[in-house]
């Protein structure tokens, strides 16, 4: 697989004679140099079929949390070991299928990011909008965390991968990637050229960190067209789920996720108390205006984002074939949440993801009592889902009242493209 550019030559030589009157002046000087400016008017744009057929193979979309109360994890009969996620919030969000990396996709993946890291070689990103650079970074940031979690996987706990430890540079930190020369970590990615660059809090719901917290990984990759429609329907499911934000009594408890992406926040409770509200449900939103106005940021699941959560128990008396699961918990008849979020809308499961359980599983056909909760969980939601239901939203056609664009509305805490 590789990825290639839309671009004709004609479209080169004219995009690269505006390189000048785009400086970098416009960007934070806190980018390094050449990542700074873009421009505005730019029709190029890059192609990321290859990504989005791995994803689409490789990611189980389960679309949004219900927010359902989880029952206590038990443990496989016969035994009174709880295996695989105990957390509250282990039913929620988009799996990666970690297990399907071997040493040969590992490095068709690692040919991917190497073509990506190459992009700006070939076309500077300053000839590019900043919509198109923005989902540059956010695909080659996931491809480069799914990769590197691959080669640690079966690792069940990221804690000390994404932290790092006294004597170990944490896995975000490690210097794996060259961009136009610079050496560049997953951090500085993060840090230093996304925050800073576009200044929007939905960047940070299109960064995977590998870890059922985080915010989803998509079935598909980022574009320039659809950056920021994607980012907000991310930011929507992770605001209204158990991972991104919930209430106990009055206060606002919330993904640790936000304390990393503080500097999006400059006046952090108001400025995300605000952010919340722009993308609760209406009912949600009822609870955020009456929360206490401190908020604490303290909701974590670092279980590895795989179906297993990096455990695959022994001894389940949950026994099946491929067959079975796929008839039991597939969404089916094309409807379903699933395609809001870049799946596929014919089945929240996918055959695949069922040959793939049956032939890991260490038992031939006994699956781990953590995964058949899971995903009775995904299919029972799916049917609840497929009724629907409408939000009315007040309507206003004040200029200041208006949204530019996704993810930008004048005076509020959203950047521009």
């Amino acid at each position: 697989m590789r990825l290639f550019l839309n671009v004709t030559k004609a479209a080169f030589i004219a995009a690269g004679a505006l390189i000048a009157s785009y400086a970098a002046a416009a960007d934070d000087t806190s980018v390094p140099e050449p990542f700074r400016g873009d421009t505005p008017d730019s029709t190029l744009s890059i192609n990321y079929d290859d990504i989005s057929r791995v994803l689409k193979q490789t990611v189980l979309v389960t679309g949004r949390s219900d927010r359902a109360k989880v029952t206590r994890a038990r443990a496989a009969a016969g035994s009174h070991i709880i295996r695989g996620d105990t957390k509250p919030t282990r039913l929620e969000g988009n799996r990666f299928d970690f297990f399907s990396l071997s040493d040969e996709n590992l490095d068709t993946l690692l040919a991917m990011r190497r073509d990506l890291e190459k992009v700006p070689s070939v076309l500077p990103l300053r000839d590019l909008s900043k919509a198109e650079q923005l989902a540059y970074w956010l695909n080659l940031y996931n491809v480069t965390v799914i990769e590197q979690i691959g080669r640690i996987f079966p690792a069940t706990n990221l804690k000390k991968k994404y932290k790092g430890t006294r004597n170990k540079t944490s896995l975000w930190d490690q210097k794996v990637l060259n961009v136009a020369g610079v050496s560049l970590s997953l951090n500085d990615i993060h840090h230093r050229i996304v925050i800073p660059k576009f200044k929007t809090p939905l960047v940070m719901y299109g960064m995977f960190q590998g870890v059922v917290g985080s915010p989803n990984i998509r079935a598909e990759a980022y574009t320039g067209k659809t950056v920021y429609k994607q980012l907000k329907s991310n930011a929507g499911e992770f605001i209204n789920s158990n991972r991104g934000a919930r209430m106990r009594e009055r206060i606002m408890q919330v993904s640790y996720f936000y304390d990393v992406n503080r500097a999006l926040f400059p006046d952090f409770d108001r400025d995300l108390k605000h952010h919340l509200y722009e993308h609760a449900t209406n009912n949600f939103k009822d609870k955020i205006a009456k929360a206490s106005p401190r908020i604490r940021a303290t909701t974590v699941n670092w279980r590895v984002a795989d179906l297993y959560g990096g455990s695959r128990s022994r001894g389940s008396a949950v026994s099946t074939n491929g067959a079975a699961l796929l008839g039991a918990f597939e969404t089916g008849n094309g409807v379903g949440p699933a395609s809001e979020y870049g799946g596929d809308s014919s089945g929240a499961i996918m055959s695949q993801w069922v040959s793939d359980t049956q032939s890991l599983n260490d038992y031939g056909g006994r699956f781990p009592i953590h995964v058949v909760q899971y995903l009775k969980k995904v299919h029972f939601k799916n049917q609840k889902q497929r009724v629907g239901n409408v939000e009315i939203e007040e309507y206003s056609d004040k200029p200041e009242d208006r949204i530019v664009d996704e993810g930008e509305k004048p005076g509020s805490d959203a950047g521009s493209k």
